[in-house]
């Protein structure tokens, strides 16, 4: 790690343990900042950025530290290695910093308090709650001091929680705590969906950015592959976290269906954080360790195993659906996404992902809900592009007999199912839905979505 001296404005690099007490700085970046060449060379212009530096390093003398952190002027950030280190260590560099120094460049006191409204209009309009990096950079540290452009004190973590609470959309648990515990034990008790929701609405100055700053809070490290685009550097983000943790709330989101090219046809990951912005009240439901869903990543996309009965068919939604290991906590609303097969590939797409099925969350799942994934029958292995599918190429329902598309069945589109109608979704003497081994497939673990149409006489027509 690369630390700059407050008075002589010098570098170091110092090693694990050397690791002397720094402050560190969290900001945004403005004009003229300061480069590490620059500042080694003593050859920094003159303007916001240079005023800068000197300004953090001289109320960290005054506080007593000799050491501080930029992250303008101590990375090399013509060294890609160098970048990539630093960019995957930043959460660790901020949570074990003395303290964190926020500065709110556009933002100024001129004799007003926290509390008054006009302050606070000027406070929750600062540009720095719109940056992707600032999350972790507000999450990671023990302590933090908020300073305005003057670099007068504008109040401690402890002091403003409630209000950047409010602004962020960050639980107050989560920005400060009280207890012992490390900053990142207390992240790691948000769900993907929740930690997903914090950088949802916010910007980043390079389009892969948006994925790469949260590499911290969900403790992952990956390359940097500047010019891969924001969608493939997002789901490789959710890749290596479907590598190590079984939160199904990674698959609760909600795509717009106003934006351009929507189909409402994709994978069941997310190619963008924007669709977890409604996610954040979702956590997931506790259940035996053998009973989560099975997943990972193949060759032709991602691999679904899950139990035949949990497959299950709405007569109300057109279509295949089920429920995840996910609970809404404002309502206790069971949460499910509805699938369908694609017509040329034979993979499966989620449809309708504008929407989520929601389902009553009954006392009887409450009482046994960790005997609902109890193994009956095989399990069904379901392979799920990474990238969106064009809309023609799939059909809602997507049954399957044998391997050939039969007639879909036509029913009343419905967002809500209650959960008791569930198991008899279908109305008696009609049809039944089931999921059964196709014939044509017999080597390896593979099943296709069956379609028993019972004939019917002339009177029940």
């Amino acid at each position: 790690m690369r630390l700059l001296h407050a008075e002589r404005l010098e570098f170091a690099e110092f090693f694990d343990t050397q690791i002397p007490d720094y402050l560190i700085l969290s900001h945004r970046w403005g004009e003229k900042e300061v480069s590490y060449q620059q500042m080694r060379k003593n050859r920094a212009e003159t303007g916001p950025g240079l005023a800068k530096i000197h300004a953090f390093c001289t109320l960290a003398l005054r506080k007593c530290y000799e050491w501080v952190w930029i992250d303008t002027c101590c990375i090399d950030k013509k060294s890609s290695a160098e970048l990539s280190e630093a960019i995957n260590s930043m959460f660790y560099w901020y949570s074990n910093a003395v303290e964190c120094f926020i500065y709110l460049s556009d933002v100024l006191k001129n004799g007003h308090h926290a509390g008054d409204e006009d302050f606070d209009d000027e406070f929750s309009a600062s540009a720095w709650f719109t940056r992707g990096w600032t999350v972790q950079e507000l999450v990671a540290p023990r302590q933090l001091t908020l300073y305005d452009a003057d670099w007068k004190e504008i109040g401690d973590k402890s002091a403003l929680a409630a209000k950047i609470a409010a602004i962020t959309g960050i639980g107050i648990q989560y920005i400060w705590m009280s207890d012992t515990r490390g900053r990142r034990d207390i992240i790691e008790e948000a769900s993907v969906a929740t930690r997903m929701s914090w950088v949802s609405r916010r910007q980043t100055s390079r389009s892969e950015d948006i994925a790469y700053c949260m590499l911290g809070l969900f403790d992952v490290n990956m390359p940097l592959l500047y010019g891969e685009g924001a969608v493939k550097a997002f789901l490789r983000l959710q890749s290596e976290i479907l590598s190590r943790s079984e939160d199904e709330t990674i698959f609760a989101w909600t795509s717009d269906p106003h934006s351009a090219g929507f189909s409402g046809f994709s994978s069941l990951l997310a190619s963008e954080p924007r669709f977890f912005a409604n996610s954040g009240d979702y956590s997931p439901i506790p259940v035996r360790d053998s009973q989560h869903l099975r997943y990972w990543m193949t060759n032709r996309g991602l691999a679904l195993q899950i139990p035949m009965n949990d497959l299950r068919h709405s007569w109300k939604n057109e279509g295949i659906f089920f429920e995840l290991c996910v609970k809404r906590n404002s309502d206790d609303q069971v949460m499910g996404i509805q699938i369908c097969r694609h017509s040329k590939s034979k993979r499966w797409t989620r449809s309708q992902s504008q929407l989520l099925i929601e389902m009553t969350l009954i006392e009887w799942i409450e009482r046994e809900g960790s005997e609902r994934r109890a193994a009956k029958g095989p399990p069904v292995t379901l392979y799920f592009p990474q990238s969106e599918v064009h809309p023609k190429a799939s059909k809602p329902g997507g049954f399957y007999r044998d391997g050939r598309q039969t007639k879909n069945h036509r029913g009343r589109k419905a967002q809500r199912i209650k959960y008791g109608t569930l198991r008899t979704a279908v109305p008696p003497k009609r049809r039944s839905f089931g999921i059964e081994p196709s014939a044509a497939l017999t080597n390896g673990p593979r099943y296709a979505p069956m379609i028993d149409a019972r004939p019917r006489s002339a009177s029940s027509r």
